[in-house]
């Protein structure tokens, strides 16, 4: 089991389905597409480049984060999951 991440249209862009470490790099484990394993290395001159896009919209998704997932709970029951 792994996080899956989707199109706007709904179709499966990736399924993650690791992190691990290896030496000073990160390495996500996935399936691109939903079927072909790859991985994706991030090394640490790469993660400091991401600190470009945060914004203010990031950051009110990260601390409302606990509210956001008791709405989306709540909204369709617990352990139940439906395609969007």
């Amino acid at each position: 089991m792994g996080m899956t991440v989707y199109n706007p249209d709904g179709t499966v862009a990736s399924v993650f389905t690791g992190i691990k470490r290896d030496g000073d790099k990160l390495v996500l484990q996935q399936l691109a597409l939903g079927v072909m394993p790859m991985d994706v290395v991030i090394t640490p001159s790469e993660a400091l480049k991401s600190m470009k896009m945060v914004s203010f919209g990031l950051i009110v998704f990260i601390l409302g984060f606990p509210w956001f997932w008791l709405k989306y709970k709540r909204g369709k029951g617990l352990g139940q999951e439906t395609a969007t």
